[in-house]
């Protein structure tokens, strides 16, 4: 059960280092201000996708902090304003931790999403649409 804790910390630090920050600031999708974060509170946690300046370089940030529950094993995703779906690598997640995924992209107008899905269960969940 350690290799597994310690490789979920290294997995879950290495999707940190890969992120960099993200501006949450409220924005009305006007250029160079970021949209509100859009979260939906689950059963075991809260997921959420956070999107930073609006058409310029920028980036997508999708989030779940586990909260309660046995671990599941399962991968974040990304849905742009084309339904083109970017995941993130599959892992093991455990209560007591937040994950998320950070794609670097231009951000251009329309409506994107952020899921999370269960592996284990093979089932998935949707943030609310976030438009900018």
């Amino acid at each position: 059960m350690k290799n597994k804790t310690s490789l979920v910390a290294v997995v879950s630090l290495s999707l940190m280092a890969l992120s960099g920050g993200v501006a949450q600031a409220a924005g009305s999708g006007a250029e160079g201000v970021a949209a509100n974060p859009a979260c939906t509170d689950l059963r075991n946690g809260r997921l959420c996708i956070s999107i930073t300046p609006v058409n310029q370089q920028g980036s997508i940030r999708v989030s779940y902090q586990k909260k309660t529950g046995t671990p599941i094993y399962g991968h974040l995703e990304w849905v742009n304003p084309a339904n083109q779906t970017f995941k993130s690598p599959d892992i093991w997640m455990y209560a007591g931790n937040t994950y998320y995924q950070t794609w670097p992209t231009w951000v251009g107008p329309g409506c994107n999403y952020g899921v999370i899905y269960n592996a284990t269960d093979r089932e998935s969940s949707n943030t609310p649409l976030d438009c900018v």
